[in-house]
């Protein structure tokens, strides 16, 4: 209590008035100034709290606090200032300046340590550069905004129309992070947008690249864009070829942003294509494909065996290089024209073409020129065939016939000669003969009683040889007309052929029990004059051998075999021996005695020229004691022309024969 009444009470002091002798001009003067200071002390402090309160975003706020405290603080003292001017509270004065140093102290010591951070803060000249350059960047980014919104628009139509290529298209970041996926991607990988964004795009699809990815995208970076083909993978697991396309897209600032790949499936054309190089490499010409400047794209294998240079030497060389030097200027201009009018032709017709090869000869060629219409325009192909084998075949075959003209001029006067032999054979041989047969004849007919038994008998066997050499000479005469006669093929009825050969049987043939089979044979082309021949010879054959046989039979038929019309003659006669099929068809071969049956032995000799005239083939087929078969067929008939008839059956026998006809 003592303690507080020393502070508030006046004790012994006097007032502060005393002291200004109360004189009332200087007391109201330090009452108005000492309390209009405190007022203004007091409205001060609010104001700051007031402005603190409202801004409390303001750095060092709690500085405005202290502040508005020690501005507080003296304005008390100010207060106390009027009071001890009546009232001698000197130690309540005092406290109160004591707070106030405290305070003022505190205010200090913070202002110092706050000096450096407030000197830190901006201007206001920078704030307003600040809040100029804030405004800027702000107005930017409004029409970045704008401008972002707007792409996004047109990216969104243009994805609506990426979606409606053929081309697999996506898009991936600088990460290789796909952004965007079209519709034929998914069509063509398999995987839908949602499982594909995201995803790394070389992973996803197993990527295949013709050369290191580090190589490509330095590339692409340096150009912008990057072509080539790759090898993809499938969903399914399956490879894919495609042919693409790299786009860099970069941002506003020109730094790379994205990376547009567009790839189209070209496994189907290279497969083609492998084919087609296949094709070229298995053909037996060599193939060399000229673009429209004459220069080569493509040679095969053979090209490179005729012409002696690698394919690396021939690749975008001028064509020129495999034509004759002196020939350059003149087949730039034939190459311009076939190029103006491209079509498939030989090149050079009826002109001795030469290729010159590596090492400068010249090799006689054959060229034939086709156009191939590509992408890339009109390519010509040429097929080039070395004919040096043929243009010496073909000299020599010159050489030949030149040599056969001569032999065919040789033949012909010997034909002539020997035509010219055979009249007079014919007019000298039969003259004896008929003198010997005629003498003959009187001595048996005149003095038969003149003569022995014995003597007539000589008579009659020298009358029979007389015969029968007239007979050997008709036969010869008749196979040398055989080979000469002019063929005259025309279709004939050859059952009316079997008819005029029966008519022309010797005498005596239609008394004889002779059973006839005789089929249809149809027509077929022929000299119907010669091939009656052959049926003569043969029926007359088959009557001549059944002669001994109680029962003969006599077959004329036809079959087929494989399609090809066979005609036959069959028997029931004595036959022969099959391993002397090989005699039976020459001139003067007999496999049976004159005693037994007469004959010339030229009559199949006959029958076989005919048939090789016609070009067909003669056989037999026999043994001792069952009879005979004669078959033969001509090469003029159709196979849809065979006649009805069972399928003959040819025995070995028929090759013997054959073999021996030939």
């Amino acid at each position: 209590m003592d303690f507080l009444k020393q502070i508030f009470g006046s004790s012994d002091y006097m007032p502060h008035g005393y002291c200004y002798l109360w004189n009332s001009h200087l007391v109201w003067l330090h009452v108005i100034s000492d309390s209009l200071i405190a007022l203004s002390y007091f409205a001060i402090p609010a104001i700051l709290l007031w402005f603190v309160r409202k801004r409390r975003d303001l750095p060092f706020h709690w500085l405005f606090v202290l502040f508005g405290i020690f501005i507080i603080a003296c304005g008390m003292t100010h207060v106390m200032e009027v009071w001890t001017l009546w009232h001698a509270d000197y130690w309540l004065s005092g406290g109160i300046k004591a707070i106030t140093a405290v305070a003022s102290v505190l205010t200090a010591i913070v202002l110092v340590k706050a000096a450096p951070k407030v000197l830190a803060l901006p201007g206001i000249d920078q704030l307003l550069r600040s809040n100029t350059s804030l405004e800027q960047q702000i107005s930017d980014l409004r029409d970045e905004e704008m401008r972002s919104l707007i792409r996004e628009a047109a990216y969104r139509d243009q994805a609506a129309l990426l979606d409606l290529t053929y081309d697999a298209i996506f898009v991936r970041d600088m990460h290789s992070k796909i952004t965007y996926w079209n519709r034929a991607a998914e069509e063509l990988y398999g995987w839908s947008k949602q499982e594909a964004a995201g995803k790394t795009s070389h992973e996803l699809l197993e990527t295949v690249f013709p050369k290191p990815l580090a190589e490509i995208e330095k590339e692409v970076f340096t150009t912008g864009y990057w072509e080539g083909e790759l090898i993809h993978r499938r969903r399914d697991g399956s490879s894919v070829i495609v042919s693409s396309r790299w786009a860099l897209e970069k941002d506003v600032a020109g730094n790379p942003a994205a990376i547009l790949e567009s790839n189209r499936d070209v496994t189907h054309s290279r497969a083609i294509e492998r084919r087609f190089q296949n094709l070229l490499e298995a053909a037996p010409d060599a193939i060399v494909v000229v673009d429209q400047r004459g220069k080569i794209e493509l040679a095969n294998a053979q090209a490179e065996k005729l012409f002696g240079y690698s394919r690396a030497e021939l690749i975008e060389q001028p064509i020129e290089m495999l034509v004759p030097t002196d020939l350059h200027a003149a087949h730039a201009g034939h190459r311009e024209r076939y190029g103006a009018d491209p079509h498939a032709r030989a090149m050079g017709v009826g002109l001795e073409l030469h290729a010159r090869r590596k090492d400068g000869t010249l090799v006689p060629v054959e060229i034939s020129l086709s156009p191939l219409e590509t992408q890339q325009g009109t390519l010509i192909c040429s097929a080039i065939r070395d004919v040096t084998f043929q243009r010496k075949a073909s000299e020599n075959i010159q050489t030949l016939n030149a040599a056969l003209q001569q032999k065919i001029g040789d033949l012909n006067t010997l034909n002539k000669e020997m035509e010219m032999f055979s009249y007079s054979v014919s007019h000298d041989l039969r003259a004896p003969l008929r003198h010997i047969d005629g003498f003959a004849r009187i001595l048996l007919e005149e003095h038969a009683s003149e003569l022995s038994p014995e003597a007539s008998r000589y008579l009659a066997r020298v009358i029979d040889a007389a015969n029968h050499m007239g007979a050997l000479i008709d036969d010869l005469l008749a196979l040398g007309r055989v080979g000469r006669r002019e063929m005259s093929v025309r279709t004939a009825n050859l059952d009316n052929l079997v008819k005029q050969a029966m008519g022309d049987l010797p005498p005596g043939t239609e008394t004889r029990p002779i059973e006839w089979k005789i089929a249809a044979l149809g027509e077929a082309p022929c000299d119907s004059g010669l091939l009656k021949l052959v049926f003569s010879n043969l029926l007359g054959n088959a009557v001549k051998f059944t002669r001994t046989r109680e029962a003969p039979v006599i077959e004329v038929g036809a079959g087929s075999k494989n399609g090809t019309p066979i005609y036959f003659i069959r028997d029931n006669g004595v036959g022969f021996d099959p391993k002397y099929a090989d005699k039976l068809f020459g001139v003067f071969q007999r496999l049976h005695s004159q005693q037994d049956f007469e004959g010339t032995g030229v009559g199949l000799a006959t029958v076989r020229r005919i048939i090789q005239r016609h070009g067909g083939e003669v056989w037999a087929e026999s043994q001792l004691g069952q009879g005979a078969t004669f078959f033969f067929t001509l090469a003029a008939c159709r196979a849809d022309a065979a006649p009805n008839g069972v399928e003959v059956s040819v025995s070995d026998e028929r090759k013997a024969s054959r073999d021996s006809s030939g």
